[in-house]
C-alpha cells in the first residue's frame, strides 16, 4: 500500500495590491478587523484613499481588465461610468493638455483624464495608441517619456511633440460633432 501524497502547488507570481487612485503598493487594512466580519477596507497612506476596491497588478493586462469588469459588476456603486473618448479628450485640454503650452504648470507624471476613467488599465482604455498606449511608454506620451523625468513640468517639454499631442486631442473632441 502506498501513501498517497498530494500534489504541491506551484506558487503563484505574488499579487501585489496597488491603490485604485495614486497606484502604490503601500495599501493597508484600514483596520485590525477588517474582512473578518464584512468585506476587507484599504487605506492609501500616501493619498488617503480607504475603500474595499485595490488593483492587482501582479498580470497582464488582460487580466486587470477582467478584474476591474468583476468589480464594476460587484460594485457599481464605487465606480463611476465612464466617459466617451470625445468626453476625455476634452476633459484633457480643459485639465492637463493645455493648448497653451506656456501655461501649463502639470507635470508630466500626473494622470490624464483618460487614466483616472480606468485606473491605468491599458486594455480598456480609450486613448488612441498614437497619444499614449502601454502605461504611457508608446504614442507621444511615451516619446516625452522617455526624453524627460516625470516631474518635468509641461511647459518646459518638447514644444513640437507637446503640440502633436494637443491636436490629436483636439481632433478627438472634435470628432464626436462629424459623427452626428
Amino acid at each position: 500500500m502506498g501513501i498517497w501524497k498530494g500534489r504541491k502547488k506551484k506558487k503563484d507570481e505574488p499579487i501585489t495590491e496597488r491603490c485604485p487612485n495614486c497606484l502604490k503598493s503601500n495599501l493597508r487594512y484600514a483596520s485590525n478587523i477588517s474582512g473578518i466580519y464584512s468585506a476587507p477596507k484599504y487605506l492609501c497612506p500616501d493619498c488617503g484613499y480607504k475603500g474595499a476596491i485595490y488593483v492587482d497588478v501582479s498580470g497582464s493586462d488582460e487580466k486587470e481588465a477582467m478584474q476591474l469588469e468583476q468589480l464594476r459588476k460587484d460594485f457599481p456603486e464605487l465606480l463611476e461610468k465612464q466617459k466617451s473618448a470625445q468626453e476625455l479628450a476634452k476633459l484633457c485640454l480643459e485639465e492637463k493638455w493645455f493648448p497653451n503650452q506656456k501655461e501649463n504648470k502639470n507635470d508630466l507624471r500626473s494622470w490624464c483624464p483618460f487614466c483616472a476613467d480606468v485606473s491605468v488599465v491599458c486594455s480598456i482604455c480609450k486613448c488612441p495608441p498614437e497619444i499614449c498606449a502601454k502605461h504611457a511608454t508608446e504614442g507621444y506620451i511615451g516619446e516625452l517619456n522617455d526624453l524627460y523625468d516625470d516631474e518635468t513640468i509641461l511647459c518646459d517639454v518638447d514644444e513640437i511633440l507637446y503640440q502633436k499631442i494637443v491636436q490629436a486631442f483636439q481632433n478627438l473632441s472634435q470628432s464626436e460633432k462629424k459623427e452626428l
